[in-house]
């Protein structure tokens, strides 16, 4: 069992919609690995989707038992940078009738025409991790991109991979990076604090008991020298 710890660097706009408040829609920089599987080119989907069915499950069975990727989360010690647009679509009617924003009929729907986005920006660092089992890391380091793309608008990232060093040990610890809920058994003791998401919930913290990995970076300051993850880490493993 080896370890990848990949280092995202946003080269542009990167933009998904993880809440929205009134005409707000606002991106919080964590990707899930909903999304990385596919943008690491491990996974891909249909070209033309007309059943709007996810099938996660289906697209990612041949390297779900051969390897794990963590969502990723933002690197300590530096924070995410935002930029804030608004946007103006205006309906396909000859006469289009301004609304107030108490009395317009298309409030109720998730279509609105104007609005503002609050997207992550260049200069916004994630983090993820890639647990190999089967495979060597430097040869799925090798099949990894350099650069991919995230978001809606499909935002330029680059992706900077060190190999760490990783042991098998038994006991309590604390998550040392957030996974999705779905995607580990084990079942936190203490301190558990997760994050709404969709598709999938992020745990971001929480005590565990049991066999873990420790992953080993003593030089990178001001993280952490280890984090810890749970051993039986399995994309969506709760749901095959």
């Amino acid at each position: 069992m080896e370890v990848l710890e990949a280092t995202i660097r946003v080269r542009g706009e990167v933009t998904f919609t993880s809440r929205e408040v009134g005409r707000l829609a606002d991106t919080e920089p964590y990707v899930l690995n909903t999304a990385l599987y596919y943008a690491l080119g491990l996974a891909g989907g249909r070209y033309l989707d007309t059943s709007y069915e996810p099938t996660y499950l289906a697209d990612t069975e041949h390297v779900a038992s051969e390897l794990y990727v963590s969502p990723a989360a933002p690197v300590r010690g530096v924070s995410p940078r935002y930029t804030t647009t608004t946007y103006n679509a205006s309906r396909d009617e000859y006469v289009v009738v301004n609304y107030s924003a108490q009395e317009d009929p298309y409030e109720g729907r998730n279509l609105p025409t104007f609005g503002r986005r609050r997207s992550l920006t260049q200069g916004t660092q994630l983090r993820l991790y890639v647990v190999t089992r089967d495979r060597p890391a430097s040869a799925v380091a090798d099949d990894l991109p350099t650069y991919t793309r995230l978001g809606k608008k499909r935002g330029k990232v680059r992706v900077d991979l060190t190999e760490r060093p990783v042991s098998v040990a038994t006991g309590s610890y604390e998550l040392g990076h957030p996974i999705g809920v779905d995607d580990c058994g084990d079942v936190p003791v203490a301190n558990v604090a997760t994050k709404s998401m969709q598709p999938t919930p992020l745990v971001v913290a929480g005590k565990y008991e049991g066999e873990h990995l420790v992953i080993d970076r003593p030089e990178e300051a001001p993280g952490p020298e280890t984090v810890a993850l749970p051993r039986g880490l399995v994309f969506l493993g709760e749901r095959r």
